[in-house]
């Protein structure tokens, strides 16, 4: 994959090929898709005002008008990292108390209206505008994957922590892509244990 196709990750480019997360909840995959740790710094699509303000608005995730400051892109980050750390909690990796307590802090700020569709159906929409209305979209959509159950299925890979959305019908997929990541894996465990063979002595 060129330089070209890995800037598209995230977007439309699913590693893989996996189908991304259903309904709202692709939106949450792609926040916290909006990097990863393997792609250089300057691929951050939250990585500076403009950028995170262009994300944010393709995204609806806010409406104009807004500004997003600098002081806003340090909290989109925070957020999608303790976010990252959820999805990883889905591998069975143990929650980050400093991951946990971001999120209780932006739960506890975040502001949302009950609102009623057509049929009388309630929905929850952010108050606030900018990244105030960003954060509380993110959760809302996170509450309502937990509440319906299909949270469990959106998972950090255990390679690179990209969030993908596990399709098995045993819920057993650990990377993003079995060809790039568990062959990684795979290779890695495989160099460890010949390593550790060569260490020990012949009798």
């Amino acid at each position: 994959m060129d330089d070209r196709d890995k800037r598209r990750v995230g977007e439309q480019i699913e590693p893989g090929g996996r189908p991304k997360a259903p309904g709202r909840l692709e939106t949450l995959q792609r926040f916290v898709n909006t990097f990863n740790k393997d792609f250089p710094l300057a691929w951050d699509r939250l990585g500076t005002p403009r950028k995170a303000r262009a994300w944010l608005l393709q995204k609806r995730l806010v409406t104009p008008p807004m500004r997003i400051t600098h002081a806003d892109v340090d909290r989109l980050r925070e957020l999608r990292e303790a976010l990252r750390a959820l999805v990883a909690a889905n591998q069975g990796n143990a929650m980050p108390h400093d991951a946990l307590e971001t999120l209780r802090r932006e739960g506890a700020g975040v502001r949302l209206r009950v609102g009623f569709g057509s049929r009388g159906a309630t929905e929850l929409g952010p108050v606030g505008r900018g990244a105030d209305a960003a954060v509380a979209t993110a959760l809302e959509i996170l509450h309502e994957a937990q509440v319906t159950g299909v949270w469990p299925r959106l998972k950090a890979c255990r390679q690179c922590g990209y969030a993908f959305f596990d399709r098995s019908k045993n819920r057993s997929a650990a990377w993003c892509a079995m060809s790039i990541c568990g062959n990684r894996t795979k290779n890695r465990t495989y160099r460890r244990r010949q390593a550790r063979t060569r260490a020990v002595p012949a009798s």
